[in-house]
This record gives structure tokens, C-alpha cells and sequence, in this order.
């Protein structure tokens, strides 16, 4: 389909028919971007730029597998995961604007959908999960044996005798009707027709067995089950920040050892090398450790400090700048001795003296 039959298809869903079977144009206030993002979403280039990102994205989780690469460029695997889920996303905002009803019945779009949301609420999942398994059943059981309770009590006041009419058999005539009538409490939705009718009975009591039971079984179960829900998403969201630092530390200390590692190596052979005389003097050995290094890696200071040969070599330095000190002193020595007796010969000449 070209851009101007998408375009043209387009407007025509803007069409509307009034009640007199007419047609008449609804225009968007914002269709000439409507029109752009239509255009945007539907042209080659588009499909093409999200092919390529699926492809390289394949790419980038097929060299995450190796565990080398991923310690020394965890930085950029996730930098490229947070881009292509912020790609996915703009793809999705687009197409959803462009149609927001015909991108529901591509198949290739639900599936989007359906891996984008699942990239989100992943920490929510697993947060329900474990809501689920551990605490909201306990809660649901509580409930239960409320409601086993309040509905024995129900049956015993409001269904135990014979009831004037069937609507009061239907809701209290046997312990499972009365289950069903004290849900109905749980949730709120009709209590107040099965009040009405109790009240028409003038049995004593029946309100305030109402209101205790939806105080417990709305009010107070409800309100736990959702403190429940948000401390468990609070929950698995720190544990799930605390095992994303936790990793981040892990790969920082493996990529830490790995570059103590090969510093070790490197300068081991350039100590070798200066002993077998590959260099010509200390300068040109650390000028060559020095084009080695690189902006990230860790410098490995402590084992120089104590290494024999750099000892040495800081101990002939440490002499060497006494040596120049002390001659640069006595230079001074010598440069304000001549500087004195050139004073005192011109004050002879101007004074006679």
C-alpha cells in the first residue's frame, strides 16, 4: 500500500453518518500529523529501521552469551538493551496512534505487545507470584472461615424458620445461599437489596450483622490484601535493584581481577625483558607499559611500590634529585657571592673608598 492510499484510508474512517443516513467529515484537530505519523509507520524505510533493529538486537543477546565480552562491555550491553526497548516502545506509540483499532487485529503486532509489556511488568509478575504463594492465600483462607462463620449465623437468625417468602430461602434458606449473600457483602455489589428485604422482615440485629461483616470482610480483608499486593511489589522491586547491583559488582570485580591479571603478565615480561637488556633504559621500558594501558583499566599500584627492582630505581631517583638540589644550592651560593662583591667593588669606585 503507497503512502496516499494509506493516507486516503485513512480519512475516509473519518467519515461519520448523522441520523438523517447522511455522511458528514469529522476533521481531526491534529490530522495533519495524524497524516505524518500514518505516513511514518506505514513507509519502507520505517519497516526496514525495525528489521534492523530486531537483527541487531538478536545480535547483541547472541554476544552476551560470551562471558568475556560481557564483563568487559557490560556498560554497553546494557545501554543497547535500554535503546532497543526505547525503540520498541516509540513503534508501539506510533502504530497505536496511527490505528488505534486495526493494530489490534495484526497478529505481528500482538506479539509486539504481548513481549513489550512483558519486558515491563516483569518485576510486577514476580512480585504477584510471591504474593500469591505466599500471603494472599492466607488471607483468602481467613476470609473463608469469616464468611463459614457469619453465613452459620445468617442461616440460624435469618433462614432457620420458615421463610415468609422465597427470596429470603433463596439467600439464607442453607449454608451455601448464605455464602453466596455474605460475597455479596465482600464486594459491595447488591448488599443493600438483601438489607432492604431483612429490613421488611423487622428482624432485630440484621444491621448490625451487616455492618460488622462488611466492616470485617470489606473494609478490613480487602485493605490487607492490598497492603499485601504493594509491599510485595515493594518488596521484589528492592530485591530486584539490590541483585542488579549485586551483578554490576560481580562483573566490576571479575573485570578488576581480569585487568590486575593481565597488568601482572605484561609487566612481569617487561621486567624480564629489561633483564635480558631489550631496553635501553628505565624511560623506554615504562613508555611501553604505558602504551599498554588503557583509560578503564585499574593500576596496579601496591605490587610496583613493593617490587625489589622499582625500590632500587626510586632510591637512585630519590639520590639523584639530593644530587641536583645540592648543586642548584651551591650555584645560588655562588651566583649571590659574585652578585655582593660586584656591590661592593661599585660602592668603592663611587665613594673613594
Amino acid at each position: 500500500m503507497s503512502d496516499t492510499e494509506s493516507v486516503t484510508g485513512s480519512v475516509q474512517d473519518e467519515l461519520i453518518i448523522d441520523d438523517e443516513g447522511t455522511q458528514s467529515k469529522c476533521v481531526r484537530p491534529d490530522i495533519n500529523f495524524h497524516r505524518f505519523v500514518v505516513r511514518i509507520t506505514e513507509s519502507n524505510w520505517f519497516n526496514g529501521f525495525i528489521m534492523i533493529t530486531i537483527i541487531m538486537n538478536a545480535l547483541t543477546m547472541a554476544l552476551e552469551t560470551d562471558h568475556g565480552l560481557k564483563v568487559r562491555f557490560f556498560m554497553v550491553f546494557d545501554f543497547l538493551d535500554e535503546l532497543f526497548l526505547g525503540i520498541y516502545t516509540l513503534e508501539f506509540i506510533l502504530k497505536i496512534y496511527a490505528e488505534p483499532i486495526k493494530y489490534f487485529y495484526s497478529s505481528y503486532n500482538l506479539f509486539d505487545l504481548f513481549v513489550l509489556l512483558i519486558s515491563y511488568v516483569q518485576v510486577l509478575v514476580t512480585a504477584l507470584i510471591d504474593t500469591i504463594r505466599n500471603s494472599v492465600v492466607n488471607v483468602v483462607l481467613l476470609l473463608l472461615l469469616l464468611m463459614f462463620l457469619f453465613s452459620i449465623m445468617g442461616y440460624y437468625i435469618f433462614g432457620y424458620k420458615d421463610s415468609e417468602t422465597e427470596s429470603d430461602k433463596e439467600h439464607w434458606g442453607d449454608l451455601g445461599s448464605a455464602m453466596l449473600s455474605l460475597f455479596n457483602y465482600v464486594t459491595v455489589e447488591g448488599w443493600t437489596d438483601l438489607q432492604r428485604e431483612l429490613d421488611i422482615r423487622n428482624i432485630k440485629g440484621s444491621r448490625l450483622y451487616t455492618i460488622l461483616f462488611i466492616f470485617l470482610g470489606h473494609f478490613i480483608f480487602t485493605n490487607v490484601f492490598i497492603g499485601l499486593v504493594i509491599m510485595n511489589i515493594h518488596e521484589a522491586t528492592e530485591n530486584y535493584r539490590r541483585e542488579q547491583a549485586i551483578e554490576r559488582e560481580q562483573i566490576v570485580q571479575r573485570k578488576k581481577e581480569y585487568m590486575i591479571q593481565r597488568q601482572h603478565n605484561e609487566v612481569r615480561q617487561m621486567l624480564e625483558k629489561q633483564n635480558r637488556g631489550h631496553y635501553k633504559d628505565f624511560y623506554d621500558m615504562v613508555k611501553e607499559f604505558q602504551s599498554t594501558l588503557r583509560h578503564d583499566d585499574y593500576v596496579i599500584s601496591v605490587d610496583l611500590a613493593t617490587n625489589l627492582t622499582w625500590v632500587e630505581t626510586t632510591i637512585t631517583s630519590l639520590d639523584h634529585m639530593e644530587n641536583t638540589s645540592y648543586r642548584l644550592q651551591m650555584l645560588h651560593f655562588e651566583m649571590v657571592n659574585l652578585l655582593a662583591m660586584v656591590m661592593e667593588k661599585k660602592l668603592k669606585e663611587r665613594y673613594g673608598m
